[in-house]
């Protein structure tokens, strides 16, 4: 179901795209959609999350035997190259000229993709996962996401051409990396990394 929806939302946008013919095109019958998805944003609302957790599944794991900023730069590049994938870019788009009717759903875009970022910039911070992240370790990977992600993705929905857009990915991050480095929360590493 989600495939076909997917697919329809990318080839025909939200508003034409009608529960009817996810049903036709999964070949899943009617009451089976219906009582799952009881309408079109709820389906919707499953695609956006859906390709938000693929895009996050689809990163490579931090290398091992590395300072923080290596890691930084592997998740950040990891994190801007899959939000420039077309169809990332486009769900993007959908989600935002919807936003007027639907903004709870553009709301939980917003945040799903944005903590799950965040997630993945803590996970380069502590990649032994030693337990809770500090408030400060959060408040560090949500500035990285702000700083190195977030102006990428903003720019290629809005119509920016992809190609310079990856060729900006690694400055962009290491830029990010070095105004953290600025205010001293990447002073924590040992020595030599």
């Amino acid at each position: 179901m989600l495939e076909a929806a997917t697919a329809l939302f990318l080839e025909q946008g939200f508003g034409r795209t009608t529960l009817d013919q996810v049903s036709r095109r999964s070949g899943t019958g009617k009451s089976a959609l219906y009582g799952r998805f009881p309408d079109k944003e709820a389906l919707f609302a499953a695609v956006v999350r859906r390709s938000i957790h693929v895009m996050f599944d689809e990163l490579t794991a931090s290398p091992t035997g590395v300072g923080v900023r290596e890691r930084l730069r592997h998740v950040g590049r990891g994190l801007a190259e899959n939000l420039l994938v077309p169809r990332c870019i486009a769900l993007m788009r959908i989600t935002a000229a919807e936003a007027p009717n639907f903004p709870d759903l553009a709301r939980m875009a917003y945040r799903v993709s944005f903590e799950g970022s965040v997630r993945c910039v803590l996970a380069a911070l502590d990649p032994a996962g030693g337990g809770e992240a500090s408030q400060d370790m959060i408040r560090m990977a949500e500035r990285f996401v702000e700083l190195a992600i977030q102006p990428i993705s903003f720019q290629a929905a809005f119509g920016t051409d992809i190609e310079p857009l990856r060729q900006r990915c690694a400055g962009d991050v290491d830029d990010a990396i070095l105004l953290l480095e600025a205010k001293g929360w990447l002073r924590r590493e040992t020595p030599g990394t």
